[in-house]
C-alpha cells in the first residue's frame, strides 16, 4: 500500500514558525502510523508545494492493510484544528506488487518502496481536490463496504495504455454491515419459515419499484431481531442500500433519535469532525438531490443532533413550518437517493419511536409506494409495552407480521442447531432434557437460547440422563438472566449494572467517567469479559468505544434487578458526568439530561432540566414532548413560580387541539396572577383566552376576554398588548361576518403597530385588511392592502408570509380578470413554496393555479395541476383543501362535458364541509355557482339538485376518486 499526500500553507522563506510547523504536522503523521504500523518514507518541501510518502504492508504486513492504510487517509484529510495553518491537503492511494528493501550507493543508502503502483499512487495525489483521497478501483475491491466510495471518471494516467478506475474515499465508513446484534455473517436462519418467505416476497415487491413497509412485532425474545438480520442480508445481496437505525427506551422524548445515524450514513458524515466541515458535506450532498436544497442545511440540526446556525431563509421559519419543511426535504432526498438503485431502510425497536421520529416515518413510508424501497420495522405489540401502535394501517403498501410462538417442529430445530453452537459440534441433549428446555422456553427462541447456556454455564452435560430434581431450571426468563448475571465476577457485575442505566446502546468511556470504582483498564477487560459471555457486543471500536447489550431483554433485567436508591444514585452521576461535557454537549443533550436527573434524587437539577427540554422541544415542534416536560416540572414549582410554565404548557395544547385543557390553564393562570395582583399576567391570560374562545368559536366570551384584557393594558400603557387585542378582536368580528367592525379594529391596531415601528404584525395587518376586502368584493381594495403587505414582507425577509402575499395577490387578480398577472403572481408564489419547503403551502398554490387554468380553458394544464395538489393533501390528509380541490375537479370535469359527475361532485364537496364545520363562503359559492352556470347553461334545476343530492351521499375518499376518472 502506498500513499502520498500532498500539503501546502507553510511559508518556509518569511515565517519563522514554518520549521516548527512542519515538525508539529509531520510527528502527527508519525503518531497516526505508529499504531498501526504503517511506515513514513519520505518527506519533501519547497516553494511549489510539499508531501510525503507513507506505506503499508512493508516492511510488515498485516491482512488489512489497505483499511490501514485508508483509515490513516482519512484521519489526514481532516487534520484537526491544531493544524489550521495548511490550506490544502490531497491524499492518493494505491495497492499493487512494489519492490521494497535497501537502495542508494555504498555510503548513503535507505530503505524504499518503488515501482509502478507507487508512481501511481503520487499521480493521483497530484488530480485530488483539496481534502480528497483519491484511490484506484483495487484498493476499494479490497475493503468495499469499510468504506464510503464516490465513484469518478476514470483517469488517464501516464505509462497506462487504459484509464485507470478512480474513486473518491467518503468522509464516513459506509452503513453498517448486513446482519444483526449477536448473529455472526452467514449465519443459517432456523425456524420462521413462513414469515420469512413473506418477507422475501415483499423484498420482491420493492426490487421492483412497489414500496412496502414491512412492520414485524412481537414480544421481548420472539425472534424480531434475527428476522430483521436475515431480510437486511437477502437485500444486501440482491443490492439494495443500506440505511438502518434503532430507538432506545431512554429516548421516547429525544426528537429523532432513531433516525440519527440514519441520516448521518445518507449525507455520509461523521460526528467526529469539526462542524464546519460535517456542514460543507451536508450542503455538497444536498445540492447533489436539488439545487435549492441547501439553503435548508440549518433545519436538518436536529435529525443530525448538530448545533447548525440559521440562515436567511429560515431565521424566520416558526416552529410548525421548520417541522414541515425538514419532512419535505428528507422524503425528497429519499426519493432522489432511491432513484439512484434499491434502498433498504431499517428500524428496530419502534415501540420507543419519539413523535417527531414517528410524524417523519409516516412521511417516508406514505412516499415508499412508487419506490423501490423497503422499509424494515420491528417492535413489540402495544400491550406488552405501553406504546401506541404505528399510524401505518391505513397505507394499502403496509403489511404487519406478528411472531408467535415457533413451532414445535421449528423450535426442535432451533434447539439442535444452538445446541451444537453453544456444546461443540456432536453435541447432542437426552430425550428428557429436549423435551424440559422445550416446555420451559414456550416457543420463545432468546429463552431457549438462555437456557442452553445456563446449562452450559452449570456445567451441565446435556446428553447425560437427569432426574427432574438434579437440575432445576429457572422459572422465567427474567430469573434466568439474573442468575447469569449472579454468575459474573463482582467487578464485571458492577460494570453490567451501571452500563444498564445508561440504555442499551454505551460508550465505554462513559463507564470510568461515571463511577470512581470504575477505571478505564478494569472497564475494558470487564467488556471483554461479558462480550465473550455473550451478554454485551462491540458496536464500535476505539477511539469511539461503544458497546451494547446483545438483547435489550438483558439490559432491562439488569436494570430493574438494580435498587432504587441504586438507580437513583447512577442516574445523577450520569447526569453530572453529561453536564461536565460542557455547554455544546449540554445542548445537544438536554433529553437526556432531562431523564437522568428525572430520576434522580437533586430537585434543582430536575426543574432546571425538564424546562429547559420541554422549551427545546416545543422549539422543534415536538408538541407531546414539551407536553410531558412542562406537565412534570409543573408538579416541581411553586404556584408562583407556575404562570410562566403553564403559559407556554398552555400553547402546547392549543396547538395540538386539547382546547379545553389549554382553556384550563389559562383560566388557573388568570386566578394565580389575581391571587398576587399581577396585572401583566393577568392580561396576557385574558388574551390568551379571547385568542382560544375565537378559535373555539365562542365569540361572545372571546370578545369579553379580549375587552378584559385591553382595560389592563391601557392601564399598563402597553400598547403592544393593546395593538395585539385589537387585533385578536378584528378576526373575531371578520370570522362572524361583520366586515365594518373588523376593519375599524384592525385599523386601531394597525396604527398603534405603526407608531412602534412592529414590522410583522403590520405586515399582518395589511394582508388581513386585504381579506375583508376581498371576501365583500372590494377587489381593488383587496389588491392595494396586499400589494402593501407583500412590499413590507419582502422588506422583513420572510419567505413564508412572502408567499402567502403573492398567492392572495394571484388570487384577487384572477377576481379583477387580470389571469396572466395572476398566474404570474402564483407561479412565484409556487417556487417560493418549494424553495421553502411548505407542502401546504405549495398544495394550496397548486389548486390556485389550477383554478386560474380553468379560467383560460387550458384544462389539461389544470389537470396536472390539481392532480399535484391533490397526491400533497392526501399525504397531509388535509379534508379542508380537498373539499376546494373537489370544486375545481367538479368545474373542470363539467368543461370535459360530464355534467352530471360535475354536480356530484359538488354534493361531495358539500357533504364533506358540513362534516369539517366549514361552509364555503357567500363570495366563493356565488363564484361556483356562476361557473357551473356557465359551463352547463342546459341542466335544469331539478337534475342539478337530483345529482348534488346524490353526490352528498358519497364518501370522500370515493369522490376524489371519481373527480381524477372523470376529469380526465
Amino acid at each position: 500500500m502506498a500513499a502520498f499526500v500532498k500539503f501546502d500553507g507553510i511559508d518556509y522563506d518569511d515565517d519563522p514558525e514554518a520549521g516548527e510547523k512542519l515538525s508539529v504536522f509531520v510527528s502527527w503523521i508519525q503518531r497516526l502510523l505508529e499504531p498501526l504500523e504503517g511506515v513514513l518514507l519520505d518527506l519533501n518541501f519547497g516553494d511549489k508545494g510539499s508531501y510525503l510518502y507513507y506505506v503499508f504492508g512493508a516492511p510488515i504486513a498485516h491482512e488489512d492493510d489497505t483499511r490501514r492504510a485508508l483509515t490513516v487517509a482519512r484521519q489526514v484529510v481532516n487534520a484537526p484544528d491544531v493544524h489550521s495553518f495548511l490550506r490544502r491537503v490531497q491524499v492518493g492511494v494505491n495497492r499493487g506488487t512494489m519492490r521494497t528493501g535497501a537502495y542508494g550507493g555504498t555510503t548513503r543508502r535507505t530503505y524504499g518502496v518503488l515501482g509502478d503502483d507507487v508512481n501511481l499512487a503520487a499521480r493521483l495525489m497530484e488530480q485530488a481536490a483539496p481534502g480528497q483521497v483519491l484511490v484506484t478501483g483495487k484498493v476499494q475491491r479490497d475493503c468495499p463496504t469499510d468504506f464510503g466510495w464516490e465513484a469518478l471518471p476514470p483517469l488517464r494516467a501516464k505509462g497506462k495504455s487504459a484509464p485507470v478506475p478512480v474513486l473518491s474515499l467518503l468522509e464516513k465508513a459506509a452503513a453498517s454491515r448486513p446482519g444483526g446484534v449477536g448473529v455472526e455473517p452467514g449465519q443459517p436462519m432456523v425456524g420462521r419459515t413462513v414469515e420469512l418467505a413473506l418477507g422475501e416476497e415483499r423484498l420482491a415487491r420493492a426490487l421492483e419499484g412497489k414500496g412496502q413497509v414491512l412492520g414485524i412485532t412481537g414480544e421481548a425474545g420472539m425472534g424480531k431481531s434475527r428476522l430483521l438480520a436475515e431480510l437486511i442480508h437477502r437485500a444486501h445481496v440482491a443490492g439494495m442500500a443500506l440505511y438502518r437505525g434503532a430507538a432506545q427506551s431512554f429516548g421516547t422524548n429525544t426528537s429523532y433519535l432513531p433516525w440519527r445515524e440514519v441520516w448521518q450514513d445518507f449525507f455520509q458524515l461523521d460526528p467526529q469532525q469539526p462542524l464546519v466541515r460535517q456542514l460543507q458535506v451536508l450542503e455538497r450532498r444536498l445540492a447533489a438531490v436539488a439545487p435549492g436544497l441547501p439553503a435548508r442545511a440549518p433545519l436538518l440540526g436536529g435529525v443530525l443532533n448538530l448545533e447548525l446556525p440559521d440562515n436567511d431563509l429560515t431565521r424566520h421559519f416558526d416552529a410548525k413550518l421548520r417541522k414541515a419543511s425538514l419532512e419535505d426535504l428528507l422524503v425528497e432526498c429519499v426519493r432522489h437517493r432511491a432513484r439512484q438503485g434499491p434502498v433498504l431502510l431499517v428500524l428496530d425497536d419502534c415501540q420507543w419511536l419519539d413523535p417527531l421520529s414517528r410524524d417523519l416515518l409516516e412521511c417516508v413510508a406514505r412516499a415508499a409506494a412508487s419506490l423501490p424501497l423497503l422499509i424494515l420495522l420491528a417492535y413489540r405489540p402495544p400491550e406488552a409495552s405501553a406504546s401506541r401502535p404505528l399510524d401505518l394501517g391505513g397505507l394499502a403498501h403496509f403489511t404487519e407480521l406478528t411472531l408467535g410462538e415457533l413451532p414445535a417442529p421449528e423450535a426442535e430445530a432451533l434447539l439442535r442447531f444452538r445446541l451444537r453452537q453453544i456444546f461443540g459440534e456432536g453435541a447432542r441433549a437426552s430425550t428428557e432434557l429436549q423435551a424440559r428446555l422445550l416446555a420451559r422456553a414456550q416457543g420463545n427462541p432468546f429463552y431457549l437460547e438462555e437456557l442452553l447456556r445456563y446449562l452450559h454455564d452449570q456445567g451441565v452435560d446435556p446428553a447425560a440422563t437427569l432426574r427432574p430434581q438434579e437440575l432445576e431450571l429457572p422459572v422465567s426468563l427474567h430469573s434466568l438472566i439474573l442468575s447469569r448475571v449472579d454468575r459474573l465476577l463482582e467487578s464485571q457485575k458492577a460494570t453490567l449494572k451501571v452500563a444498564s442505566v445508561l440504555g442499551r446502546l454505551f460508550p465505554a468511556a462513559a463507564l470510568w467517567g461515571i463511577s470512581a470504582n470504575l477505571s478505564e483498564p478494569q472497564v475494558r477487560s470487564d467488556l471483554l469479559a461479558l462480550t465473550r459471555a455473550e451478554l454485551t457486543v462491540e458496536d464500535q471500536p476505539d477511539p469511539e468505544l461503544v458497546y451494547l447489550f446483545r438483547h435489550v431483554v438483558t439490559q432491562e433485567v439488569t436494570y430493574e434487578s438494580l435498587a432504587f436508591s441504586t438507580r437513583a444514585a447512577l442516574h445523577h452521576a450520569i447526569g453530572l458526568y453529561l453536564e461536565a461535557q460542557g455547554p455544546e454537549a449540554v445542548a445537544r443533550n438536554l433529553d437526556l439530561l432531562a431523564l437522568h436527573f428525572d430520576r434522580s434524587p437533586d430537585t434543582a437539577k430536575r426543574r432546571q432540566y425538564l424546562l429547559r427540554a420541554g422549551e427545546a422541544a416545543q422549539a422543534r415542534y415536538a408538541n407531546t414532548a414539551a407536553l410531558d416536560y412542562y406537565e412534570r416540572a409543573l408538579a416541581l414549582l411553586e404556584p408562583a413560580e407556575q404562570p410562566p410554565v403553564r403559559r407556554k404548557f398552555a400553547r402546547v395544547l392549543e396547538l395540538v387541539g386539547r382546547w379545553a385543557e389549554a382553556q384550563t390553564e389559562y383560566q388557573t393562570i388568570l386566578g394565580l396572577a389575581a391571587a398576587r395582583q399581577d396585572r401583566p399576567a393577568q392580561a396576557a391570560a385574558f388574551t390568551s383566552l379571547g385568542e382560544l374562545h375565537r378559535k373555539r368559536s365562542a365569540f361572545a366570551e372571546a370578545v369579553r376576554c379580549l375587552d378584559e384584557a385591553r382595560a389592563l393594558y391601557v392601564a399598563l400603557r402597553d400598547e403592544a398588548g393593546r395593538a395585539e387585542t385589537l387585533h385578536y378582536a378584528g378576526s373575531v368580528a371578520a370570522q362572524q361576518g361583520q366586515y365594518d367592525e373588523a376593519c375599524a379594529l384592525y385599523q386601531r391596531s394597525l396604527e398603534i403597530r405603526r407608531r412602534l415601528r412592529d414590522r410583522p404584525p403590520i405586515a399582518s395587518l395589511l394582508s388581513n385588511l386585504g381579506i375583508v376586502a376581498w371576501c365583500r368584493g372590494e377587489f381593488n381594495d383587496a389588491r392595494a392592502y396586499y400589494e402593501a403587505a407583500l412590499h413590507l414582507r419582502r422588506e422583513i425577509g420572510d419567505r413564508w408570509a412572502i408567499a402567502v402575499s403573492l398567492n392572495n395577490l394571484g388570487l384577487v387578480l384572477r377576481d379583477l380578470g387580470d389571469v396572466d398577472g395572476a398566474r404570474a403572481m402564483l407561479e412565484q408564489a409556487l417556487a417560493l413554496s418549494r424553495e421553502i419547503g411548505d407542502r401546504w403551502s405549495v398544495a394550496n398554490t397548486l389548486s390556485s393555479l389550477g383554478d386560474v387554468a380553468l379560467t383560460q380553458n387550458e384544462l389539461d394544464a389544470a389537470r396536472a395541476f390539481l392532480l399535484e395538489s391533490l397526491g400533497i393533501s392526501r399525504d397531509l390528509n388535509d379534508r379542508q383543501a380537498q373539499t376546494f380541490l373537489l370544486d375545481f375537479f367538479s368545474v373542470l370535469t363539467a368543461k370535459r362535458g360530464r355534467v352530471a359527475e360535475a354536480f356530484r361532485l359538488v354534493g361531495a364537496a358539500q357533504a364533506l364541509r358540513q362534516t369539517l364545520g366549514s361552509p364555503l363562503s357567500p363570495s366563493e359559492q356565488a363564484r361556483l355557482d356562476a361557473t357551473l352556470e356557465a359551463v352547463c347553461p342546459g341542466a335544469s334545476a331539478a337534475d342539478r339538485a337530483a345529482w348534488i343530492a346524490a353526490g352528498t351521499a358519497v364518501a370522500a375518499e370515493a369522490a376524489l376518486a371519481l373527480a381524477v376518472e372523470a376529469s380526465a
